[in-house]
């Protein structure tokens, strides 16, 4: 059974951060220890003035990283999400460093996790503190969406071109990169999600296009990292490298089934920031879609043939 450590945010009720990766990886048999970077009562889309709790401050958190080193559990994985500020982000950086160059063939999976559409979810501050440790060459796959990719490139992304660009700069220190949303203008196709599935070494990424679900769904990335994590840890274990494609496909296949359940659940809802009832209609169905985490195989497959030699 691998063991993974997760450092990102928690909360009571609801699933995002490692209440949305916990048990979809316990169901594919990981063994998952949880350090919280928050504890919020629920996510912050219920709106401010409904979340009750507080955020980890670094202090509190050196201290579980302290205990958590001298018990010497010997990690498979490292994960990392939602890190409120510069300090905490720093702090398990660290940490992460100093495991991930203990055991050098242990996969570190990092989301960073800054904002969406222009706009940051963290302190301004924390941007050169990704890119400083996306750029330590220690990290094995990021999972930015768009906004967060020109954050760490530290260029604006307004063609595909751009976007390679990107890419092949990353490369330089992250062997896997996986960005999971793309602007619609960027393909200009508003009515599908656009992700970009990039390995080290292959001779061009890939491209996928998904149906949009007219919802508004948290926790989507969280599980989704946790999910890729799972198929790439076995796909780099058995040497297959050949499957990397499949393997993220996968994933998507994964993540539209528990969106359409959770879809059927949600009495229609669609979802707004800021409206607490519509947002708890629609928290992911993590326990009803138990069934979804062990897929093997793709249902739909969502391939896009972009040819990128004939960019823009």
């Amino acid at each position: 059974m691998p063991r993974v450590l997760a450092c990102q945010s928690h909360v009571v009720h609801g699933y995002v951060g490692n209440k949305a990766a916990t048990f979809p990886l316990q169901c594919v048999g990981w063994d998952v220890d949880c350090i919280n970077s928050v504890q919020y009562s629920n996510h912050t889309g219920y709106g401010v003035d409904k979340v009750f709790g507080s955020k980890t401050d670094a202090d509190q958190l050196s201290q579980v990283f302290d205990g958590v080193m001298q018990m010497k559990d010997d990690y498979d994985a490292l994960l990392s999400g939602y890190m409120p500020n510069r300090s905490t982000l720093s702090c398990m950086a660290e940490f992460y460093k100093n495991i991930k160059k203990q055991k050098a063939d242990l996969l570190w999976l990092l989301d960073p996790v800054m904002g969406d559409e222009g706009q940051l979810y963290v302190d301004e501050d924390v941007i050169p503190e990704y890119q400083e440790i996306v750029r330590s060459g220690l990290v094995d796959i990021i999972t930015p969406n768009q906004f967060e990719i020109e954050l760490l490139y530290g260029k604006p992304i307004a063609t595909v071109s751009d976007l390679s660009a990107a890419i092949e700069e990353l490369h330089k220190f992250v062997p896997v990169i996986v960005i999971t949303s793309c602007s619609p203008s960027l393909f200009n196709d508003p009515k599908h999600i656009y992700s970009v599935a990039s390995l080290r070494g292959t001779y061009q990424p890939y491209v996928y296009r998904v149906s949009v679900i007219e919802s508004y769904f948290t926790g989507v990335g969280d599980m989704f990292s946790a999910m890729l994590l799972h198929q790439l840890y076995y796909m780099f274990a058995s040497k297959k490298i050949e499957l990397f494609h499949q393997k993220t496909n996968i994933v998507l296949n994964v993540i539209h089934k528990v969106l359409e359940i959770t879809k059927q659940y949600s009495a229609n809802a669609k979802g707004s920031m800021g409206d607490a009832v519509s947002m708890k209609e629609l928290e992911l169905r993590v326990v009803e879609s138990i069934d979804c985490y062990e897929c093997s195989s793709i249902d739909k497959d969502f391939s896009f043939g972009y040819n990128w030699t004939s960019q823009d």
